[in-house]
This record gives structure tokens, C-alpha cells and sequence, in this order.
């Protein structure tokens, strides 16, 4: 397996990653499982609901959507294997492949995905007031006035089911980006009749709360312990999964130099490093083939000033600080 240790460095915008090969002496596992840690429990694995990326960092591992990002961030086809797009930009159009399964957390197959998934999750989004809402809500024709309760009629809103494997989205105007979109969870499929079994356990934090159709099925998941997957055996495209599974470690932080040597002794298939910390420059000596460097963190982070104080008179808000509302985006 491919080993690798991130650079804790002190730039603004970046860090450093050392990366690195399987004849590296600190690789010991004896199993294709990647290793390493988490800093916080989700708190939910309903992804449609969720904005968080406590959870979808969990149940990306699991549930794929209509498109996806390859490595170099390109978006390339998942669940929809084709699309296309009206002339005027406003009709999203998707072909679903046939045959992707559900799966529990047992690994029991449940039911075909199909485009009515698709209309169920955003129905079930706009129905919890999602977090992740504000992606779409302006978007997708006719979601605003759902959400806002202007009109209780779901069909009005633009996302439609045409046949089993066909689903469409209207938008209100162009949007040259909007695929991009079809990564987030809040447009993620759900089962409808799964949906209402788990009735509102549905997305609590358990593997069997939620199906999965994606490359990994989520074992286990104990609070300030540890997360672990298994690979999908019954993945569309399984062929290009390289992992037998997924172990994550829960790390609260009082230990930094921890992660170096777990890496060393085989627990971990990676590590950050500290580079004011003693001993990195032997490290750095020890593994010179394996550093690379990236960017700090992969989410785009924005304040929102609000200067109009009188548009808040009808909340609860009431200080300063309330009224400055910050934001991140994952």
C-alpha cells in the first residue's frame, strides 16, 4: 500500500506532504487497509441534511451520487453514466446505470438505485431544512417556494423522475457549474421505502441507519474511538477499488508526535508531521522520497458581514457577534 506523511507546515495556504512508497521499512500491515485518524465524531449521517464535513467525510466513503471528482478534480461520471443539457442551460438531464444496488451495513442487498432516489433526497433535504439547502435552494426551479412554504405541492418543484434510470433537473437560470453541484450530499440519493421504515432514526449516527451504494459499507463507528469500512464487494466498480478497508482512529490532539510513530510501527498509512518538533530533520533524512506538500485543507471559507441590523430585528440574535455570521463550505 502506499504510504504517506503529511507536513504540518506554517504557511498560510499550505502544508507539506511526504509521501511514500511500500518498501518503506514502516510499512507493516498485512492487510490492504488504509489506516489513520480522526479529530471529531460525526453527528449525524444523514447526508442530505448535513452540511457538515464531520459527516460527509464518513459518508462520501459509502454513497455516490450522479458525478464525481477525479484526482486531478475533474468531474467524471458515478451513478449517472451520461447526461446532457438543454440548449438554453436550464434542463439537466442524467441516464443512470443499471443494475447499482443498495446495500445495508450487513451487506444485504436492499433495492436497485433508481432517478426516483434522487427526487426522494432532496424532497427529504427540503423537508429537514437541510444545512447544505443554500447550494440548490436558489437553483433548482421551484425549491424556494417549497421551502419557504409558498406552495405544499413537492411536483412543482424541478427535479422529476422520467422513467426508472432517467432523472431531470429544471433550474431558474443558466449555471455553467451546476454539475459540480451533483457532488454535494444534499443531491445524493435516498430510498424511499428505506426512508420511511427508519423513519426518523434514518441518518442517526449507526452503520444500519442509512443504505449504501458506494465503494465502502461502514462497520462500525464508535464515538471518540474509532470508524471503520469494509469494501463494497458488490460495487459497480468494485474493480477499481484498491482498499480491503478503512480504519480510523480517533485523535483528540495531545499527542502530536504520536501519529509519527505509529506510521513507523505499521499502525497508520500515514502521519503529519511537525517541523519544529525534535527530530524531524532525521525523519525528513529517513523518508527524503516521501514528501510532497499540499495545499492546508481542501474547503473554501467566507464571512458574511451583515450591515443592515434592522433585517434581524425579528430574530433571536441579539449581539455583535451573532450578527457576523461565518461560514464554511465543504
Amino acid at each position: 500500500m502506499k504510504k504517506y506523511l503529511t507536513v504540518a507546515g506554517v504557511a498560510l495556504l499550505s502544508v507539506s506532504l511526504l509521501q511514500g512508497c511500500s518498501n518503506s521499512k514502516s510499512t507493516k500491515q498485512k492487510s490492504n487497509v488504509y489506516s489513520y485518524v480522526y479529530v471529531s465524531d460525526p453527528n449525524t449521517l444523514d447526508y442530505t441534511v448535513s452540511g457538515r464535513a464531520t459527516t460527509s467525510s464518513v459518508t462520501t466513503q459509502g454513497i455516490d451520487g450522479l458525478l464525481e471528482n477525479d484526482k486531478y478534480g475533474n468531474l467524471v461520471p458515478s451513478l449517472a453514466k451520461d447526461w446532457k443539457v438543454s440548449a438554453d442551460g436550464l434542463t439537466y438531464t442524467y441516464k443512470l446505470r443499471k443494475g447499482v444496488m443498495w446495500y445495508t451495513s450487513d451487506g444485504e442487498e436492499y433495492a436497485e438505485v433508481t432517478a426516483n432516489d434522487f427526487v426522494t433526497g432532496l424532497k427529504h433535504a427540503a423537508d429537514k431544512k437541510s444545512d447544505a439547502l443554500y447550494i440548490v435552494q436558489n437553483s433548482i426551479k421551484g425549491l424556494d417556494d417549497y421551502v419557504s412554504g409558498a406552495t405544499k405541492d413537492f411536483s412543482t418543484v424541478g427535479v422529476k423522475a422520467l422513467d426508472k434510470y432517467t432523472v431531470q433537473y429544471t433550474l431558474n437560470k443558466p449555471e455553467t457549474y451546476w454539475n459540480s453541484k451533483t457532488t454535494y450530499g444534499v443531491l445524493q440519493p435516498v430510498n424511499k421505502d428505506f426512508l420511511k421504515a427508519k423513519g426518523k432514526d434514518f441518518g442517526s449516527v449507526d452503520p444500519s441507519s442509512i443504505l449504501y451504494n458506494g465503494p465502502f459499507i461502514l462497520k462500525s463507528l464508535t464515538s471518540k474511538s474509532s470508524i471503520e469500512f469494509d469494501k463494497n464487494e458488490n460495487y459497480w466498480d468494485a474493480k477499481h477499488v484498491k482498499l480491503d478497508g478503512v480504519k480510523l482512529t480517533y485523535f483528540d490532539g495531545s499527542d502530536p508526535e504520536s501519529l509519527y510513530k505509529n506510521f513507523e510501527k505499521g499502525n497508520y498509512s500515514c502521519s503529519r508531521l511537525y517541523p519544529t518538533k525534535p527530530g524531524f530533520k532525521k525523519i525528513e533524512k529517513n523518508h527524503k522520497n516521501e514528501i510532497n506538500y499540499s495545499l492546508q485543507d481542501q474547503s473554501t471559507y467566507f464571512v458574511v458581514f451583515n450591515l443592515n441590523r434592522k433585517a434581524y430585528d425579528f430574530t433571536s440574535k441579539n449581539s455583535d457577534t451573532q450578527k457576523m455570521i461565518p461560514m464554511k463550505l465543504f
